[in-house]
């Protein structure tokens, strides 16, 4: 089969041009999270049916749904993958790409990425194998990594590439979760100036915000740029969490539970992860903060019911069997954490998180919900530095750790307070992190310091009200 030259002087195995023009358009939405990321690439299968990366790139994205229902389609469309590139041959950067395939199919993801990051080392503006290295440094907890990835290829780039704003967005975000954010934002905020509808990065702007804990500028920041935005696919709703943890900080209830019922908890039918994250995880906040959130968690319990054999993310089980547990589906919670169980014996990246985390974070939430504070603080707090090999964003993972703060308030008051005094210096706006610290000091007898702790919070709130 011939070769064809597609954007940025990348090659491809196929006789068909319109086919490296279609894979080209599929990259760009994937990048910015498009609706039409199949359509596009149907297109490229409509153009040439036996183009060998366009076979990769199905197995791909099945493998980004996170399910075991994908997770095997994805096997299957690595062996016509490999069918392919035995047939017509391949360039050394899609034989990465399809090794990259076959890695992820056998659940070793350090492999998977490496073939990535050797694909963006060799063909620095290879875009799709730089977003998914992005992809999994994010699932790995890896910041560093996510910053590395993409300033090592940054002096590769110009500023006239069609796709150098993805590029900066990404780099904004690794910024942001390596905790540099006064690096972050300009690069965040360059990207939305050139593409608005660059949801990617809205949200590294987004998440610098909540770090820095700016919560009125985070809610204008979100909402003035959401006519772009919300052209995207299912991403958009992390986007609305967003804005809606910034609300929760202000103590605006009303307009978080508004936010999830109108947007948030909108297309669960879709059966996407991320809105059951989005979901599982504010509910829990919520409920944390006092609030009586009704019926919500039961169309999150039957989503995650699907799931409770999966074991693609950690990260994502976890949020399914916050639902499972929430909506009252003791059976199927309970088998989704002998799950974990078992699979902390796998020899896969996944498996290894399962044991270094997941497990104990699974007991944790289990104990929490049933009122058992001593077991959480027994089985969180040994882990809590290593929660990050979940994955997920710092922000993400905060509900784990304020799970951690609301049990130690009460079975450990004394270690509540060291807690809850980091939580404090890292967070100086957070109203919820001084009230937990006021009834901390209250327990271990600090009254002085616990009602200056109490005016703290409620000055944070005055201000968000007024």
């Amino acid at each position: 089969m011939a070769l064809q030259e597609g954007r940025y002087g990348l090659t491809y195995t196929t006789a068909r041009p319109e086919a490296v023009e279609a894979f080209d358009g599929m990259v760009t939405s994937y990048l910015g999270f498009g609706r039409d990321i199949g359509d596009r690439l149907k297109q490229v299968f409509a153009a040439d049916p036996d183009m060998p990366l366009a076979h990769v790139a199905k197995g791909y994205l099945f493998k980004l749904f996170g399910s075991g229902a994908m997770a095997e389609r994805a096997k299957k469309v690595l062996a016509e993958a490999k069918t392919r590139a035995e047939t017509h041959g391949v360039t050394e950067r899609e034989a990465l790409h399809l090794a990259a395939l076959e890695a992820w199919c056998a659940e070793d993801v350090d492999r998977t990425t490496a073939c990535w990051e050797r694909a963006v080392l060799e063909y620095p503006k290879d875009a799709l194998a730089l977003r998914l290295a992005h992809f999994n440094h994010f699932y790995a907890g890896e910041g560093r990594m996510m910053r590395d990835s993409t300033a090592r290829v940054l002096p590769d780039w110009s500023k006239d590439d069609p796709d150098y704003g993805f590029l900066l967005g990404m780099h904004a975000f690794g910024l942001e979760e390596a905790g540099d954010y006064a690096a972050a934002e300009p690069f965040g905020r360059e990207a939305v100036e050139r593409n608005p509808a660059d949801a990617w990065a809205v949200h590294a702007v987004a998440h610098i915000m909540e770090m820095q804990g700016r919560h009125r500028e985070g809610v204008d920041w979100v909402a003035g740029l959401e006519r772009d935005w919300s052209a995207t696919n299912n991403f958009r709703f992390h986007l609305y969490w967003h804005q809606a943890l910034f609300h929760l900080e202000r103590g605006e209830i009303d307009a978080v539970l508004a936010l999830y019922d109108r947007q948030i908890a909108s297309d669960l039918d879709a059966d996407m992860y991320l809105d059951v994250c989005n979901g599982a995880s504010l509910l829990w906040r919520l409920e944390m903060y006092g609030v009586d959130v009704g019926d919500r968690w039961k169309e999150l319990a039957r989503v995650s019911l699907r799931h409770a054999e999966d074991h693609e993310l950690i990260f994502v089980s976890l949020h399914y069997l916050m639902a499972l547990i929430k909506g009252g589906e003791a059976q199927a919670a309970a088998t989704l954490a002998s799950h974990l169980e078992s699979y902390a014996n796998a020899a896969t990246t996944q498996g290894r998180v399962a044991a270094r985390v997941g497990t104990a974070t699974a007991e944790a939430m289990a104990a929490l919900a049933r009122g058992d504070a001593a077991t959480v603080v027994e089985a969180l707090y040994p882990v809590r530095y290593d929660l990050y090999c979940m994955g997920g964003s710092h922000a993400q993972r905060d509900v784990f750790e304020e799970m951690l703060v609301t049990a130690a308030v009460e079975a450990d008051p004394m270690l509540a307070r060291a807690l809850l005094a980091e939580r404090t210096a890292a967070k100086p706006n957070s109203a919820w992190s001084w009230g937990k610290y006021a009834a901390a000091l209250k327990a271990t007898g600090r009254d002085q310091a616990a009602d200056l702790a109490q005016a703290r919070a409620a000055g944070l709130l005055s201000a968000a009200a007024g």
